[in-house]
This record gives C-alpha cells, structure tokens and sequence, in this order.
C-alpha cells in the first residue's frame, strides 16, 4: 500500500534527508585515490550518530555495510571493506539510508575521480539531469508513469543503458516501500495517480551501454554485465501541488 505522511512525519523525514545532504557533501573531502572504503564508512557512522540518526542500511536483507560503496561498474549495493579502495581514475557511488526517530530517508551521489574519458563525464551529467528531470513530474495529479518518463526520455537519446532490475521506491516508515518508482516506462505498474504527501526516493541508475546487470561474488553488489561504468543518483522527495520538495538537498547545491 502507497501511504501519505503527514506533514509533521515529513519533517522527521526531512531531518533524516538533512543529514544524508550534509554527508554526501563533506564525504567529498575524503574521496581521493587509495582512500579504503572503510574509512569513509566509519566517517559516515560517526557523522550520522553525531547528528541523532542512525544508519538504517546495516543487515537491511543481511547486507553487510553501514552504506553502499561502489565504484566505476559497480552500479549499486557495493560492500565497503578493506582493501577496497577509492580508484585513482574512475566513479565513486556512495548510497545511504539514514533513520531520525523511526523515520527514514535515503540519497546517493556520484563523485568523478581524477580524470575520465568525456563519455563517462557525460554519463555522470546525465543521470544527474535525469534526477531533478523526473523530480519535475512529481507533483499531485500527475502519475508515477511521467516521472520514469522523463528519466527515460533524457537518458535515451545519448544511447546509455537503463537496467530493468534497479528501482527507486517509496521511503519514510521503513527503508523500502512501496511503489517501485522506474526509471523507464514500465506499463501498468507506473499508472498510480501521484497525491501530495507520497515520499519517494528517486534513483536514476544509468549505465554507460548496455542495460544488463550481474550479481557481484559478495552476493550484494550489482554491476554491469559489460563492464561499463554507471552512475547513480538519488534523492527523497515529497510530493506537493505545484513543485516536489526535495527531503536530501542543502539549501544550496552550490558545489554538490
């Protein structure tokens, strides 16, 4: 069942999207070449304790990490753990699930790493705009359908790969709730009527060719089936009348 919180729930939620927003910002700051994976997983732990939430990804369907760490075909559910390390020329995902007081909020953000073939600086652009396109289309009256539309229509025209398997979702009473929010038309699941005060997290998953995905030895993470790189996105956001509130967001993106 799609649930609508109510507006003093929102703000629980947009407590724990607040920590998410300032996390992804001051993470840069440690992703350079050779930084273990662990180390920013510990940052991440006492950042979030420091502010009064919890990390709700921690044995979330037995997964093993307090976030999700992954890098260049790693398209999501990368394991942090030692040895793992920040590459010297690539992507870093980092995917994060914060609760503040039984609510929950969840945001991912794409760092490039040193230097990059254009394409791959294009993929990233890309999901990135495809984020706050279908971001856009989140408004009451409109369907779930409009908002993997407008995902799609961006990505599709510079030819890279949008995998079936990985969704956005509803969030705020639990990590993941109903309804899978695609990121390409998928009729007729995608067909409910958006109302105000439905909170989804939004996740364009893009991939730089093919949309074919395989399961990492760890049994968590997915990658891309090529070899490709992939970039990911993700923010929570509140449906309203005339323009979805971002629930992850600074009140600046100046620099991030």
């Amino acid at each position: 069942m799609i649930t609508i919180k109510t507006e003093e729930e929102i703000q629980y939620i947009k407590i724990a999207g607040r920590i998410i927003a300032e996390f992804l910002k001051e993470v840069q700051k440690l992703i350079k070449p050779g930084v273990d994976s662990t180390e920013i997983e510990a940052f991440a732990v006492e950042f979030v304790r420091s502010r009064g939430g919890e990390l709700s990804f921690k044995n979330y369907n037995g997964f093993p990490g307090y976030i999700c760490f992954s890098i260049n075909d790693e398209i999501v559910h990368g394991v942090p753990m030692k040895g793992k390390k920040v590459p010297e020329n690539g992507l870093v995902k980092i995917d994060i699930g914060v609760k503040y007081k039984n609510y929950f909020a969840d945001g991912a953000w794409t760092y490039i790493v040193g230097n990059v073939p254009f394409k791959v600086q294009k993929l990233v652009e890309i999901t990135k705009l495809a984020l706050y396109k279908g971001i856009e289309k989140a408004i009451e009256g409109n369907r779930l359908s409009d908002i993997s539309k407008a995902i799609e229509n961006t990505v599709k025209p510079y030819g890279f790969g949008i995998p079936r398997d990985l969704v956005g979702h509803g969030v705020g009473y639990s990590v993941h709730e109903p309804p899978n929010v695609h990121n390409f038309h998928n009729p007729p699941d995608d067909e409910i009527i958006l109302k105000e005060g439905m909170v989804l997290a939004i996740e364009p998953m893009i991939t730089l060719k093919s949309n074919k995905t395989i399961e990492g030895k760890d049994k968590f993470v997915i990658k891309t089936a090529d070899g490709s790189f992939s970039a990911h996105f993700e923010h929570t956001i509140v449906v309203r009348k005339n323009k979805a509130e971002i629930l992850t967001s600074l009140d600046d993106y100046s620099g991030f």
